[in-house]
């Protein structure tokens, strides 16, 4: 038994290098301009944790993910590459921000929709890479089986934990499921195939997602991105006090924000940018010349102090 322990433990190690949930961007660095990560947006809420165990077995182990630090670190995966980053706030169940290099030159592929969960959200040893629902829960279950984990408590059950772990296809009410990372700025189909996950959408008024929110998108990668050898993106939401229901599971982010940096083709930077949008039917989408200036608007409802930044000299 000891040695069957020490096995396991060392696979979990191996998987969790691999893995596509880590603590830390190692794995997709490249999606940063100059392999850097986003600082200073420290604003994830703390993992809830399962409010009831009282006569469940063993929940250390069926219950391993509801305990983990939040916000998770996500290298999107499709296959065996890495697309695009994104810093996944557990409780509030939507990504703070995806971060990843437009394709400038690709034309826009759309094909997809968001049917993909991350399985690691919901154990760490799980799947290392994207699945649609019925392949997700086909993954509980086995883990479930293997950790005996009894599915007649239904904390246990394959969509109770999914729905724990992540927002799910019908919590988003009335709002859109909008895109962080759009599929439109990938010409790549399995680029675009990777952005269709649950962990990359949060809920979007309808008409801003359609409308302004629309038209900038489409600016960035026909317009903003003309000159540029590479074009850095990053785009987050701020949070809010809204949730889609009153159960507080999914929350409504009261802006989405959007930086990129311009490149050239030694990777020096030639300009910067981005925009903010309030998440309603408003016809507003401020833009801004500096990135600078966005993140000093931004400081403010974000709750974040001078640490705040986007990119690392752009």
């Amino acid at each position: 038994m000891v040695t069957l322990s020490l096995l396991s433990l060392s696979l979990l190690s191996l998987l969790g290098v691999r893995g596509e949930v880590a603590p830390n961007f190692d794995n997709c660095k490249g999606s940063f301009f100059k392999n850097t990560p986003v600082s200073g947006l420290n604003i994830a809420l703390p993992t809830p944790l399962e409010p009831n165990t009282q006569g469940l077995e063993n929940p250390a182990q069926c219950l391993s993910a509801y305990n983990a630090a939040s916000p998770a670190y996500i290298c999107q995966r499709n296959g065996n590459h890495y697309y695009f980053a994104t810093l996944y706030d557990r409780a509030r169940r939507i990504p703070l921000y995806s971060a990843y290099e437009m394709d400038i030159q690709g034309v826009p592929n759309r094909e997809g929709s968001i049917v993909y969960y991350e399985p690691q959200l919901v154990h760490p040893d799980l799947i290392s890479q994207q699945m649609d629902k019925k392949g997700s829960l086909s993954e509980i279950k086995k883990y479930n089986q293997n950790n005996g984990c009894n599915e007649r408590s239904p904390q246990y059950r394959q969509n109770y934990k999914l729905g724990w772990s992540q927002a799910l296809d019908d919590n988003f009410g009335s709002y859109d499921r909008g895109h962080l990372n759009p599929a439109g700025h990938h010409g790549n189909q399995d680029a675009a195939k990777a952005t269709m996950t649950h962990t990359n959408v949060a809920p979007q008024d309808r008409k801003m997602n359609n409308g302004p929110w629309n038209q900038y998108e489409t600016k960035l990668k026909n317009v903003l991105s003309v000159g540029c050898s590479k074009m850095y993106v990053v785009t987050g939401v701020v949070p809010s006090g809204t949730w889609v229901d009153q159960n507080q599971r999914v929350n409504v982010p009261s802006h989405y924000w959007n930086a990129y940096c311009c490149t050239d083709n030694n990777g020096n930077p030639l300009k910067s940018g981005g925009a903010l949008g309030p998440n309603t039917a408003q016809d507003v989408v401020t833009e801004y010349k500096s990135v600078t200036d966005l993140e000093n608007d931004l400081r403010g409802p974000l709750r974040v102090d001078n640490n705040f930044n986007i990119f690392n000299g752009c």
